[in-house]
């Protein structure tokens, strides 16, 4: 079985190093870490490339064989400095880190295509491919916008990110994802879910802290494992509200969703 990835989401509380042993101690043997906020004043743990912190982390990864698969989340806003991330791609990739996850809040669409393209570029010297997630309550809220930006973006090294319940709540299905070309996608990331949508002002707070483990909920994921690529780099992203302990958030993510691959494979 490949590298499941740990999405630093699921165990936000918890910052590097201390990290890297919560999900080897796990039994995860890969992690995503946020460097940055999606959102401004949000929780992030910013590493700088050569600092102490950074080679602690270094140091327990080489420790517990645990890689760190992406860094998170790039913001392109209206006031975006795309210089401003520069730091956090020489940290990803002292990491060792190969993808970067990308939010978009700006609905100016020719904006965003500069910016995304810029951000490719910043990138590129640094090894990092650029994953842009969708989500229904920002400007690219569905699968096929993710495709359009990155289709008219046109880089190499920029990609779709699949999130399961983000795909499910923008109205989404396993056909729309058969139907891509698997070269656009970046990574997926997965949890479950009801198969109803929380009424508009709770899907917010259902992506952010209240999803369910892979197998407890409705949400067609087998299906969606089969639509993929098989080499597709799998994070588990289930913030869990009714669990307060991070070690057994994090065990209990990494049960249900080796679960559901192994059924897979």
């Amino acid at each position: 079985m490949k590298r499941l990835s740990l999405s630093h989401l699921t165990v936000l509380d918890v910052g590097p190093p201390h990290l890297i042993t919560l999900a080897a101690e796990a039994g995860f043997r890969a992690v995503g870490i946020r460097l940055c906020s999606p959102m401004p004043g949000g929780v992030a743990y910013p590493l700088r490339a050569g600092s102490p912190a950074l080679r602690d982390t270094r140091r327990l990864m080489n420790a517990h064989d645990v890689v760190v698969s992406d860094i998170e989340v790039v913001r392109i806003a209206a006031d975006t400095r795309i210089d401003d991330y520069a730091d956090a791609f020489e940290a990803g990739a002292e990491l060792g880190a190969r993808r970067v996850c990308i939010n978009i809040d700006d609905s100016e669409r020719a904006r965003v295509i500069d910016r995304l393209g810029a951000l490719c570029d910043l990138a590129a010297p640094f090894g990092l491919a650029l994953d842009v997630e969708f989500m229904v309550w920002r400007p690219v809220a569905r699968l096929e916008d993710a495709v359009s930006v990155v289709k008219e973006v046109h880089k190499p090294n920029v990609f779709v990110l699949i999130d399961a319940l983000h795909l499910m709540r923008s109205g989404g299905t396993v056909a729309s994802v058969e139907a891509l070309d698997p070269a656009l996608i970046g990574s997926v990331q997965l949890c479950d879910a009801p198969l109803a949508s929380p009424p508009p002002s709770g899907i917010v707070d259902e992506a952010r802290g209240n999803r369910l483990l892979p197998g407890e909920g409705e949400l067609p994921l087998r299906e969606l494992l089969d639509a993929l690529p098989k080499d597709v780099p799998i994070s588990a992203e289930v913030p869990l509200a009714r669990e307060t302990d991070c070690m057994m958030r994090a065990s209990l993510v990494r049960q249900a969703t080796e679960r559901l691959l192994r059924e897979r494979a």
